[in-house]
């Protein structure tokens, strides 16, 4: 009798259970449109590319340097090189300067370990420094940043306009220090 009852029960008991689950669960909204126009999908399909690749290294003076990106595609002409969409880059120094650069595109040489970014690059700094430039030329080995101008911007005692900009970290004190070349125009503002 109790074998004949649990025969009927369980099988109750088990549907219960899986009508309750089904009527408990959220419904899950369907797309109905890809995310990406039909353009996008057809640039996206002609060949070999990463999307959204991130570098992190970090310097034998112990700064840490990033490279972000939209996407990754190989060069043509050279496979070990590659065109690189809506780049970012930052550094961050051992003793707490960061700076940010940003551009439209740029180029990754693997052969010598250097990122270009091009268009119209901005760099910003957490110490002050809003630049525009045309062109940046970073290192990836070691703290080494170069701006071919004009640059134009804000530093913090003014705005500046140079024909380039020199980041780097000086082998003799290890400073980062900031050498604008070419024509520097100098603007001081009081901060009275």
């Amino acid at each position: 009798m109790m074998v004949t009852t649990l025969k009927v029960v369980l099988p109750l008991v088990a549907l219960g259970l899986l009508v309750i689950m089904f009527l408990m669960s959220k419904k899950v909204p369907e797309l109905t449109e890809i995310p990406f126009s039909q353009s996008e999908l057809i640039e996206r399909s002609k060949g070999q590319q990463m999307s959204t690749p991130y570098y992190l290294g970090v310097t034998g003076s112990g700064d840490k340097i990033s490279v972000a990106a939209n996407a990754l595609k190989p060069d043509g002409n050279d496979g070990s090189n590659a065109f690189v969409d809506q780049i970012s880059s930052k550094i961050e120094t051992k003793d707490g300067v960061t700076v940010h650069m940003f551009s439209d595109s740029g180029f990754l040489y693997n052969d010598t370990e250097m990122v270009v970014m091009e268009g119209s690059v901005s760099v910003i700094t957490n110490n002050g420094y809003q630049l525009r430039a045309s062109k940046i030329d970073i290192r990836l080995d070691h703290t080494w940043i170069f701006a071919q101008g004009p640059i134009q911007g804000v530093v913090p005692s003014g705005r500046i306009d140079a024909g380039s900009l020199e980041i780097e970290r000086s082998a003799n004190t290890g400073a980062l220090n900031f050498y604008f070349k070419g024509g520097v125009k100098m603007i001081y503002v009081s901060k009275d």
